[in-house]
């Protein structure tokens, strides 16, 4: 089963979730986290930062552990996924690449109601960090 590493940024209350491209195999026009595959001999926090370099152009100075999680759905694509809470970074987040199509800040609000996320466990730990954001208790 394959390690996924991913990286919530947040600002004013609110998470930078990106949409997977339709011509994604799995999930495809989900809001997800930029992220990936952790490679042959890299931990999960050296994947974190190589693929927010990659994805969103993003270098992450400052992390602290979210959580972590197996999805198991669909079967074919099961993975462990960690996910690291970015508390500062260099750059501005822009798209890079063909596996996303939008980047947008999302509130805890808007996490619920409107963003289907891929995988789903992930609208826990992101509200909860939108929230811990903002101050409200969770």
């Amino acid at each position: 089963m394959p390690d996924i590493a991913m990286g919530v940024l947040s600002q004013n209350g609110t998470v930078l979730l990106a949409r997977r491209s339709s011509e994604r195999k799995v999930h495809p026009d989900r809001w997800s986290l930029p992220g990936g595959h952790i490679e042959e001999g890299e931990d999960a926090e050296t994947a974190m930062c190589r693929e927010l370099i990659e994805e969103i152009g993003v270098t992450p100075e400052l992390w602290q552990f979210a959580g972590r999680f197996t999805s198991e759905d669909p079967p074919e694509a099961s993975a462990t996924f960690h996910v690291y809470h970015v508390l500062k970074w260099h750059g501005c987040p822009r798209l890079i690449g063909d596996e996303h199509t939008e980047l947008r800040w999302f509130t805890a609000t808007a996490i619920e109601k409107e963003a289907e996320l891929a995988p789903p466990q992930l609208t826990e730990i992101l509200a909860n960090l939108a929230m811990r954001e903002t101050g409200t208790p969770t």
